[in-house]
């Protein structure tokens, strides 16, 4: 059984919640995703807005049925086809439906393109490991130590309930095992010294090594998470381009940097299409967390499961070699990376440069690429049901 409640959905939610609300709810957020092809996130705040939903709890309750009911939304149309109404899907959903007869696919509730092209990738059972995975999401912290010590941080988390664990590879990342509230309404993480940050962002980061005194171009920024975390690594002593395509969401992301602790001496923010960067100086390192498909984030947007489309993927790799092109123009050392989990976004892209640079693993936990280029074991990748993170690729790149 899939999206079973154990209790009728008004008293799950509250006495001040109809049933019909929830229904309301669910099937206007699954239109936005469908319609306007926003993030759940996104999606729920719309569909809340002008209804009366009364207590956070309930609130938050509310949200993750409007989660698993978009993960759910191509097995309910395997079900019951193309004509039902969203209304309808929720109110099914709600009271239960199986699963027992339905394609693989199917079940897990993915496009078949995609499940049939991570299993050519992966084989049968680790694709269906992985995407199963993908069902559920992890939350990783990272602890901003430009805001405060990392023990007052650890124990002001500690106070406020949440039970965690410290990562293995980064011990400023820690996983968040239970909290009893809402991750963004943590107080630490209200006052920016613990930051929603997936230990694969945190790889790609740390793939770069950033120095102290390093001169660093960072392609497409924003929101900023990375570049702060450059910034935290070298104690606010890197020099910094951090330049996006979007001048809105460079000025979004020059306000985060400030409100995460980053000198903004040491970093000047750009708004500009970095496929025609242009620069005197010669970096010593360039990060490129290209524009992708997004394929890698599903665990932390389930409506990417719905809105993902295989022409997509040609799309978003013109741009990433075009990118990648320049990126080894501007720098001795580069990162490249995609929250892809495509070879068209990762080694594809990689192998037109392969007689030109070499590459280093960084991360020997990571796994390997997939075996479509030569040097498959010289790229990285991660995986949510192998690392607990996001789906990565990651390359280090050095000019030979």
């Amino acid at each position: 059984m899939s999206g079973t409640l154990t209790e009728p959905a008004v008293d799950v939610l509250g006495k001040e919640l109809s049933s019909k609300l929830i229904v309301k709810v669910m099937a206007s957020a699954l239109h936005e995703v469908v319609g306007h092809r926003v993030s759940v996130d996104v999606a729920f705040k719309r569909a809340c807005r002008g209804r009366r939903v009364v207590t956070l709890k309930d609130r938050e309750r509310l949200y993750k049925l409007v989660r698993g009911f978009v993960s759910d939304y191509i097995k309910l149309r395997c079900i019951y086809g193309g004509r039902a109404s969203l209304s309808k899907l929720a109110r099914e959903w709600l009271k239960g439906v199986s699963d027992e007869g339905l394609p693989k696919w199917c079940r897990l509730s993915y496009q078949d393109w995609f499940v049939k092209k991570l299993q050519k990738l992966l084989g049968i059972e680790e694709a269906q490991e992985l995407l199963q995975a993908m069902n559920s999401r992890v939350w990783w912290l990272r602890i901003n130590v430009l805001r405060a010590p990392a023990k007052q941080v650890l124990k002001e988390l500690r106070e406020e309930g949440v039970n965690y664990v410290i990562d293995e590879h980064f011990p400023y990342m820690v996983k968040v095992l239970d909290t009893p509230k809402p991750i963004r309404l943590l107080s630490p993480v209200k006052e920016f010294k613990a930051i929603p940050q997936d230990k694969a962002s945190a790889a790609v980061v740390e793939s770069l090594k950033p120095q102290e005194g390093d001169l660093i171009l960072d392609m497409a920024f924003a929101p900023g998470m990375k570049t702060s975390l450059i910034q935290m690594l070298t104690e606010n002593k890197a020099r910094i381009i951090a330049v996006d395509v979007s001048y809105r969401r460079a000025l979004l992301g020059r306000e985060l940097l400030k409100k995460l602790g980053v000198d903004l001496g040491r970093v000047q923010v750009l708004s500009a299409d970095s496929r025609f960067f242009r620069s005197q100086h010669r970096f010593d390192k360039v990060l490129l967390d290209a524009p992708c498909s997004n394929s890698g984030a599903i665990s932390k947007d389930p409506g990417l499961k719905i809105t993902l489309k295989e022409g997509k993927l040609l799309y978003y790799s013109e741009i990433q070699k075009q990118l990648l092109q320049k990126a080894i123009k501007l720098g001795d050392e580069v990162v490249y990376s995609t929250c892809s989990l495509m070879p068209e976004e990762g080694e594809l892209v990689v192998s037109g440069i392969i007689d030109r640079v070499r590459f280093e693993r960084t991360l020997p936990w990571s796994s390997v690429g997939y075996e479509v280029i030569p040097n498959y074991r010289e790229v990285m990748r991660l995986f949510p049901h192998k690392h607990l993170s996001e789906g990565f690729f990651i390359a280090k790149i050095r000019a030979k």
